[in-house]
């Protein structure tokens, strides 16, 4: 049997009452004393590295998972990490992102209701996610309600709903049924070494565009020694252009103040398009970055790595696109 590591960091997974409400306290041990079936699928060890609720995720946390799995990376087969849902999407993409040329699965998972309560997904979530994980698939994954998506293409989107999340811009990599997984992608081995990235570059600001919003909220940011802002703009992504909010010189003053600025959509899916309009067009020839087919939480991984990377903005582009 395959050896899986289980990386604990809190969770509703892990909650019990208390008297401010729901607040993780199981540990990983625990959880597991709840699906004995386990037992018939791989061998496993536990590894607690924190026990919070998924709101008080940082960076420092992606650091702590990170090193998590790099420190214990020639000793197992695999890493199920459990987690908290309202941030998961986040910390699965920034781990998608910062391990590079990864031979193993790496595999998230949670619930929207404690272990210990009647009719909990928990038990099935945390099966399937060693399920997975004791395949022969390599990448991040996070593994929800029986689907199996790519770390990175992942967003939550329901808050009680079993569902929990979805693949966006992207079918889902594998379903789980009768104890098996139907895989929906090929697997794909790295001759590379690993490579854990760990430089992260925090001051990035995700700016909503909304129709009272006024351009000089970019100079703000810029002035205040933010280095990166993604605008989330409507539709295509592009952002106002019109004579009374002309949001185009304060791009141009971003980039000459060394900023980087990412485009993204408000919208779910089909991505950013900053070709099709002058909003996009003008963005785009001012030094904005499309984010193109990239959830927020993808694309703010992606840009705190490149940042952490110090690259200069036609590197960071070509990294930003590169997906």
């Amino acid at each position: 049997m395959k050896k899986i590591l289980m990386i604990a960091t809190g969770g509703t997974i892990a909650c019990t009452v208390s008297e401010n409400g729901l607040a993780p306290a199981l540990s990983g041990n625990d959880l597991l004393q709840y699906v004995p079936k386990l037992k018939d699928i791989c061998h496993i060890d536990v590894l607690e590295i924190m026990n919070i609720d998924s709101s008080n995720i940082s960076p420092k946390h992606y650091k702590m998972m990170i090193e998590a799995v790099e420190e214990n990376y020639n000793l197992y087969d695999g890493f199920v990490i459990t987690h908290g849902t309202d941030t998961m999407a986040y910390s699965s993409s920034f781990l998608s992102n910062a391990i590079e040329n990864l031979s193993k699965p790496v595999v998230f998972t949670g619930s929207q209701l404690p272990m210990q309560v009647d009719y909990t997904d928990a038990k099935d979530n945390i099966y399937g996610a060693f399920l997975t994980a004791s395949s022969s698939y390599n990448g991040v994954f996070l593994v929800f309600n029986n689907s199996i998506h790519k770390g990175s293409y992942v967003k939550k989107i329901y808050t009680t709903d079993f569902t929990g999340f979805l693949s966006i811009n992207e079918n889902i990599a594998g379903k789980i049924e009768n104890n098996n997984i139907i895989w929906n992608i090929n697997p794909v081995k790295y001759n590379e070494t690993v490579k854990f990235n760990k430089e992260i570059y925090e001051n990035i600001f995700v700016l909503k565009i909304i129709p009272s919003l006024k351009p000089d909220i970019i100079n703000m940011l810029v002035d205040m020694g933010y280095k990166g802002i993604i605008i989330e703009g409507y539709g295509a992504g592009g952002v106002p252009c019109d004579n009374e909010k002309d949001f185009i010189p304060a791009i141009k003053y971003a980039m000459k103040n060394g900023v980087a600025v990412v485009c993204i959509t408000q919208c779910l899916y089909n991505g950013v398009h900053l070709d099709k309009y002058p909003m996009g067009v003008l963005a785009e020839k001012s030094g904005a970055i499309s984010a193109k087919n990239m959830t927020l939480e993808n694309t703010l991984a992606k840009l705190m790595i490149g940042l952490g990377k110090n690259m200069d903005n036609k590197a960071l582009k070509k990294h930003m696109e590169n997906n």
